[in-house]
């Protein structure tokens, strides 16, 4: 637009102004304003400001389904005024009914995607929300993401009840659950076939694997109708876009398991340096989920139960109740403190954060000082001169902690023991942790599938704990006489984690 007007501006206007005489006539550089349009139009042409082509096919087409109902008006029109008009009349009724009705026709589109949130708001959410899942999905890495991510939102959008993701495979069934869904009766309605044919439920078969079948499980709305057609239809495109992440959480858990697997089977430490690392990074990886799951509960799970037992009391405090009453919302309160402290030491069994302040002595004694509550057998501590283990890194002392754990849960789960000790102590510059009981024992040959406790870690994994540490593990047990474990590592080697 500016090279367009410059010319006559420049050479024509300004000078006349000035001199009462133009450079250059008016009517030669007056020729240079055709370059806007010429330009407009060329840009047009070559697809570079609107698609012509598609216009142009848009727009023929939407003439042509005028054409029949402009033809059925002109013909009306001319039936009842025929002694009142001409055939030029009827010819520009004709015409211009067929330039309005396909103006009309041509911008139906546009004016229905800028108002669908207006005339078609369950469609503009179905719409929104696809948007919003199939965005979502590229970053689903695990089960609890497909149900914190997919699912929620799933819910949430068709206002229903509940929903689930079943994977059945050949000899099992998991679940993924959201909302008020019964786990068991869809999981028990799967094995008889009837799931399909439910009338509280819609099923749809999402993907069918060699290892797996996968389904998405939607009760009925709010309203308790079942869904629309279009909601039917939503949720079919839904399960085109699952089919593939679901295939990717399938092979992420696979290779996983693979991972601890070979982690739990490395060799001797000679053997394993050149793939120390990857120990490293497995460690890191549990203990940085442990610290999220521990975050979560604090920030979500205890803090709901906090102010529900403040609620509780304010309740005591503010309503007059007879005694069985108040004794019986004593008992309530009761039961949500005695949650919240359980839920508490889960948190803290995740993420041992006193090993920072007190050091890992006194954290281990705490912890098997409250465990001794609970164990089904006499727990004992002992620690002799074990002081030089608190000059070690925190990550070091966090390691020697889960060993404790996995020791302690392997104990209540397998060793049907009586006593179990555990002892600290420190000889020949190297931390000795010995782990005792009298409990049943078990076979040598069974040491390596041995679970500890709820990980899926076998002695074989621990194994791979102590080496990461420079350290060494002894494993005795007999069946019917016990087991004996002992972890040494040395204190003065300043490891590199």
């Amino acid at each position: 637009m500016f090279i367009s007007f410059l010319p006559v501006i420049c050479f024509s206007f300004i000078p006349e102004l000035i001199t009462s005489y133009p450079t250059i006539d008016a009517v030669y550089t007056s020729l240079f304003i055709l370059f806007f349009p010429i330009s407009f139009a060329y840009l047009i042409a070559s697809n570079q400001l609107y698609d012509i082509g598609l216009v142009l096919r848009r727009f023929g087409f939407a003439c042509l389904l005028a054409l029949v109902p402009s033809g059925v008006f002109t013909a009306i029109f001319a039936f009842l005024f025929q002694n009142l008009i001409d055939e030029k009349q009827i010819l520009f009724v004709f015409a211009g009914s067929v330039a309005m009705i396909s103006f009309v026709l041509y911008s139906v589109e546009y004016f229905t995607t800028r108002l669908e949130a207006f005339l078609f708001p369950r469609k503009f959410r179905l719409r929104t929300a696809l948007k919003k899942i199939s965005k979502n999905l590229g970053v689903i890495s695990s089960f609890r993401e497909l149900k914190d991510i997919v699912l929620v939102d799933i819910v949430q959008t068709l206002e229903v009840m509940g929903g689930a993701i079943v994977f059945r495979y050949e000899h099992d069934t998991e679940i993924i659950a959201e909302g008020d869904i019964d786990a068991a009766e869809v999981k028990q309605l799967l094995q008889t076939s009837a799931l399909s044919e439910h009338p509280l439920y819609t099923c749809i078969e999402i993907h069918r694997h060699e290892q797996y079948t996968s389904y998405l499980v939607i009760t009925r709305n709010k309203a308790n109708t079942l869904l629309g057609k279009e909601e039917i239809q939503w949720l079919h495109l839904i399960t085109s876009y699952l089919e593939v992440s679901l295939e990717n959480v399938h092979l992420i858990r696979k290779l996983t398991a693979k991972m601890q697997l070979l982690a739990s089977q490395l060799p001797n430490e000679q053997s394993a340096q050149d793939i120390q690392w990857f120990r490293k990074v497995m460690f890191e990886l549990q203990e940085e989920e442990r610290l999220r799951i521990a975050a979560d509960l604090h920030d979500t799970t205890m803090q709901d139960l906090f102010f529900l037992k403040r609620r509780f009391i304010s309740l005591l405090d503010k309503y007059a109740m007879n005694k069985e009453d108040k004794e019986h919302l004593n008992n309530i309160v009761n039961f949500v403190e005695m949650i919240n402290n359980s839920l508490r030491q889960s948190c803290f069994e995740l993420n041992p954060f006193l090993l920072k302040e007190i050091g890992l002595i006194e954290t281990v004694r705490s912890y098997l000082d409250k465990e001794a509550y609970h164990a089904p057998f006499v727990l004992k501590f002992k620690e002799e001169r074990a002081s030089a283990i608190e000059a070690k890194d925190l990550t070091t002392k966090k390691h020697i902690f889960r060993i404790i754990q996995e020791l302690l849960n392997n104990a209540k789960k397998h060793s049907h023991a009586s006593n179990v000790t555990f002892t600290m102590t420190v000889a020949d510059h190297a931390f000795v942790l010995t782990y005792e009981d009298d409990g049943v024992g078990f076979k040598s040959t069974e040491a390596r599938r041995m679970e500890i406790g709820s990980s899926g870690m076998g002695v074989e994994q621990m194994k791979g704990r102590v080496l990461h540490l420079n350290g060494r593990l002894e494993l005795d047990s007999r069946e019917g006489a016990g087991t004996k474990l002992v972890v040494t590592i040395p204190v003065r080697e300043t490891m590199s984690v």
